[in-house]
């Protein structure tokens, strides 16, 4: 299985690294506090792609969607523990 690093990022002073894994999984890690976050998202084709998922598993369309998604995603995680920390959450 091969892993790909399609991004590194700082927000709000934590680490963000967003990368491919094999061919159709996408996830984003980040360090806060000291404690690992993270998620993972698919990229389930349609019936009539399964053709093209062998040649190419991705488009570059697909690759910068997936990034944009999975940085959205782990800034508004950091908001939300950011939050939390703050207290503005119940715990």
């Amino acid at each position: 299985m091969q892993i790909k690093i399609l991004k590194q990022v700082e927000i709000n002073n934590c680490p963000v690294i967003i990368r491919q894994v094999g061919k159709e999984m996408f996830e984003y890690l980040l360090i806060f506090n000291g404690k690992f976050y993270g998620t993972f998202i698919i990229n389930n084709l349609k019936w009539w792609e399964l053709k093209r998922f062998k040649k190419e598993p991705c488009t570059e369309k697909e690759i910068k969607a997936m990034i944009h998604f999975l940085e959205k995603a782990a800034e508004t995680t950091i908001c939300t523990l950011i939050e939390k920390e703050k207290g503005k959450f119940n715990k």
